[in-house]
């Protein structure tokens, strides 16, 4: 399933996180539920969390507008929706994205915004973008990572994209970045972004 057909965290709700309102344009689809509520009087609220966990992408889930009410309801939602089922609800959704996201600490409204509009930009502007801090830096930020295993979500999945091959050089470059071969990572994101390009330009012919 490509990044932009990706649905929002209840099981069997179809509802995507984001919609593209023109071309190219996305725009947040979802709403920001909490895991523990953020303030007294809201659903699973506990005052032994500190403000900053709260706020934490670790106890945020995205939720269509419907099951947003449902699941904060501050008269039912506890009950029918207890911590331990949403943290269920948030392991099940994000998979082996779940540390990068982990990774990503206080987070809002505009910020997820943010976020989830650069997840949905071209791969290969991202993939440039990655492999350029990458070379600078020797190293990859936590939102940086998550976007490189998003790239090798679309390329993988989409049916118009480049062959599996492809992606698993994304892949190999994501697990070398956590190394010291940091050049290497770099190297392949690059050749990674020559074969897309390659690619693209015989789908033109």
């Amino acid at each position: 399933m490509g990044a932009e057909q990706r649905p929002v965290y209840a099981p069997g709700c179809t509802i995507p996180v984001v919609v593209e309102i023109r071309v190219g344009v996305y725009r947040k689809n979802a709403q920001i539920g909490h895991i523990h509520g953020v303030r007294p009087g809201a659903a699973r609220f506990d005052p032994a969390i500190d403000d900053e966990i709260r706020d934490a992408f670790t106890n945020l889930l995205l939720l269509c507008l419907p099951h947003h009410g449902e699941v904060d309801d501050r008269k039912t939602g506890e009950q029918k929706y207890p911590p331990e089922l949403l943290h269920k609800w948030k392991i099940q959704h994000e998979g082996g994205d779940g540390p990068a996201l982990a990774a990503l600490g206080r987070v809002d409204e505009e910020s997820i915004g943010e976020l989830l509009a650069e997840a949905f930009s071209p791969p290969i502007e991202r993939l440039q973008s990655i492999a350029d801090q990458l070379e600078q830096t020797g190293t990859l930020n936590a939102e940086a990572l998550l976007q490189l295993r998003q790239v090798v979500h679309v390329l993988r999945d989409s049916p118009d994209g480049p062959d599996w091959r492809t992606a698993q050089v994304l892949g190999q470059a994501a697990e070398v970045f956590g190394t010291r071969s940091f050049t290497t990572a770099a190297g392949q994101l690059r050749s990674a972004a020559d074969v897309i390009d390659m690619s693209r330009l015989a789908g033109c012919r």
